[in-house]
């Protein structure tokens, strides 16, 4: 399976360089706990313009220092694992037109933690990204981080969640949420079609996760909200949005049945503005009718 992650930049910087090594240490432990054996790990840092190797983790301590006290300390492990990891910096070079539009239509933040994000939140929500942080401050003590977003100046009443690990105990929590997904479960108070099912065992393992994720962020949120996440179609259908892996976009459709009480009727990879929605919200409103 493949993994996505965004350095939190805003976890950065530690204390001092050797504040620096434990912390940043413990969460690539966690990191590596996602690994099954032959997993790969793109690693994006939204840096405008850095490179990996010269961001700083501490004063005067960068990411280039911080491999030689790997090395100074033999951590063959660590070391090995960052040496096969592919580095994604700086990271607007590595995103999808679509990706990159959506990453920055809105302004996303942490409530009751200060002001606006620069942009590193846009980019994990547009990607799918787990944040990869340091235990710097209870804000990144969490597997779940909690984000919102602001349109033309106005904050909106959402809540939005991105994966993060800042220590090896993240890691396995992640890791055992990861392998409890069951749709049916997590879409216990909804209904799901059968074509939907069919559609989505035909999916990568990475996109199979995006899907099981976005299901049970909009299950929480109880089908509410618009863009970015939801988004109105024709005839009262609406869409799922959220990015496919390695391109494309990924779109669920689905209709209210009675009450708050949703159908999930089918799934599509899109490549184009407009690709697939004709068939689909036909194939969609024909699952519809035959309830």
């Amino acid at each position: 399976m493949d993994h996505i992650v965004c350095l939190n930049k805003n976890s950065f910087p530690a204390n001092d360089a050797n504040k620096a090594f434990q912390l940043f240490s413990d969460s690539l432990q966690g990191l590596l706990e996602l690994n099954q054996g032959n997993d790969r790990f793109f690693l994006y840092l939204d840096s405008n313009g850095l490179c990996l190797n010269d961001f700083e983790l501490a004063n005067d301590f960068i990411y280039a220092d911080f491999l030689k006290m790997l090395a100074e300390h033999q951590e063959v492990d660590l070391l090995s694992f960052l040496s096969e990891l592919e580095d994604k910096s700086p990271a607007l070079d590595f995103v999808s037109d679509e990706e990159l539009e959506e990453a920055s239509s809105y302004d996303f933040y942490m409530p009751n933690h200060g002001g606006v994000d620069d942009g590193l939140f846009g980019l994990a929500w547009s990607i799918s990204a787990i944040l990869l942080s340091i235990n710097s401050d209870e804000r990144w003590d969490s597997t779940k981080i909690k984000i919102a977003r602001t349109e033309n100046g106005e904050f909106i009443d959402e809540e939005l969640w991105l994966e993060n690990i800042a220590c090896s105990e993240h890691g396995m929590l992640v890791k055992e949420e990861r392998g409890g997904e069951d749709i049916n479960h997590i879409c216990a108070q909804h209904k799901i079609s059968s074509e939907f099912m069919s559609w989505h065992s035909s999916l990568s393992q990475e996109n199979k996760h995006r899907v099981v994720s976005k299901l049970k962020l909009s299950c929480a949120r109880s089908f509410n909200g618009g863009e970015p996440l939801f988004k109105a179609l024709q005839g009262g259908m609406r869409e799922i949005r959220f990015s496919a892996y390695p391109g494309g976009a990924i779109r669920i459709l689905f209709k209210a049945i009675e009450g708050s009480k949703q159908y999930i009727l089918t799934g599509f990879i899109k490549k184009a503005n407009t690709e697939g929605y004709d068939v689909n919200i036909e194939r969609a409103t024909n699952i519809y009718n035959c309830l």
